[in-house]
């Protein structure tokens, strides 16, 4: 059976990570399908937001990295492909949403970040725990950095402990708690009104914010006004 099953709910795209016997971890090949998608997803005009979740009972705890091999050229694609998968999640230029269906831990918690908004089952938890296994969590921190304070980052990081959906709901890492059962449907709900808007409008404001993201303030405001008029020729 396939890795990543992608279903249609009407203007909606769902990707549903599937390797729930290996706590839909990503693999370079998972990976890839995931970000290839995701490319597909932004020239595809029928669609106007995606949805990401996981088979089972967890979202996705993390990277499959000892699937990468022992090779250097095998680990370096492995990274590779987590980079392009984080690079598409950035420029889809649609509203993505996670429906956190379960734990979603390491990479899995940096994929949940990445997301635009985020529904949580209640009984999910979130964390960086490769300290446990005498990791750091060097891709992942990339993403979670500029979401937790200082503090809240290194203790997870150190201290290797996951943190329930209520602090991460209180820490605006998610938009909402939900029971498990019903976290894929407000998933689904919020991407369709996130998706509602005028599409090329929100893809020029989407596509702005990450291009802000470590842009000076003088270069961010260029890229807003160069946002702002490519938006005006639309009228």
């Amino acid at each position: 059976m396939a890795d990543l099953l992608v279903t249609r709910r009407e203007r909606v795209a769902v990707l549903t990570l599937n390797r729930p016997d290996a706590g839909n971890r990503l693999t370079t090949a998972l990976a890839g399908e995931i970000a290839q998608t995701l490319e597909q997803a932004r020239s595809d005009d029928a669609l106007r937001a995606c949805v990401l979740t996981g088979a089972g009972d967890v979202f996705c705890l993390g990277g499959d990295y000892q699937g990468a091999g022992p090779t250097t050229a095998g680990r370096e694609a492995y990274a590779r492909a987590l980079l392009r998968m984080d690079r598409a999640m950035a420029t889809l230029g649609k509203p993505l949403v996670a429906a956190v269906n379960g734990d979603a831990h390491a990479g899995g918690f940096s994929v949940v970040v990445a997301c635009d908004l985020a529904v949580a089952a209640a009984n999910a938890t979130f964390g960086l725990p490769e300290a446990a296994r005498g990791l750091f969590p060097f891709i992942a921190l990339a993403i979670v950095k500029d979401a937790l304070p200082k503090k809240v980052l290194f203790d997870l990081v150190y201290s290797a402990r996951l943190m329930p959906s209520t602090e991460a709901l209180s820490l605006h890492l998610v938009n909402e708690v939900a029971p498990r059962e019903a976290v894929l449907e407000r998933a689904i709900e919020r991407a369709h009104q996130a998706g509602g808007h005028r599409a090329g409008v929100f893809a020029l404001g989407r596509d702005l914010y990450y291009a802000m993201r470590g842009a000076s303030a003088e270069e961010s405001l260029e890229q807003a006004e160069r946002a702002l008029l490519a938006a005006l020729k639309l009228e």
